[in-house]
């Protein structure tokens, strides 16, 4: 299947303008390595991980005129993410990564993003689109959340949180395709 086939349809008569292209294409460029590696954490498969994203922005191409009247475009994209990583994961024993199935996916995310990934306050916030009040308030009460499971339930999270993700871990593949979408590299 090629990639246009997957891409939603426009309504006919309704066109992206090419200034709208150049922004989403430096949107996409800012956000693609560090959405793949959330979808990656989340999916625990880069094959997966790389459908996710690619489908989020697929999504948000689509729309894109839409998401730039909105009031936060990296919140409606986020979104989109989100919803595309939760469609491609499952809260089974033995996933690298379960916080998505204990808290809610805000809190998750935040944490995700914070602890796992090593993003600070203000970068979590601006990929996620929030304030930074909000991602600390969201990291304090996914504290509290996970302090009300007995042990048993969290080890692996709290050693998770503790250490650093390893780069080699985060490493996006690099594609054999020339084509700039799926090219991806390491960072």
């Amino acid at each position: 299947m090629n990639r246009t086939s997957r891409r939603p349809a426009r309504p006919a008569g309704e066109r992206m303008p090419a200034a709208f292209c150049l922004e989403y294409a430096a949107f996409r460029e800012l956000h693609l390595d560090w959405y793949l590696r959330y979808a990656y954490v989340r999916t625990g498969d880069w094959p997966r991980a790389t459908h996710c994203v690619e489908a989020a922005f697929d999504a948000l191409s689509a729309g894109w005129a839409t998401v730039l009247r909105s009031a936060c475009p990296a919140a409606r994209a986020w979104q989109l993410l989100r919803d595309q990583a939760g469609e491609r994961t499952t809260c089974t024993e033995g996933h690298s990564w379960s916080i998505h199935c204990l808290l809610r996916d805000a809190q998750a995310d935040t944490v995700l993003l914070h602890h796992r990934l090593n993003l600070s306050i203000k970068q979590t916030a601006g990929l996620m689109g929030i304030d930074d009040h909000a991602v600390r308030a969201l990291l304090r009460s996914a504290e509290r959340a996970l302090e009300a499971f007995p042990p048993c339930v969290t080890p692996r999270l709290h050693a998770s949180c503790s250490a650093p993700a390893h780069d080699s871990d985060l490493r996006t593949p690099v594609s054999d395709s020339h084509d700039s979408k799926s090219v991806m590299r390491p960072r």
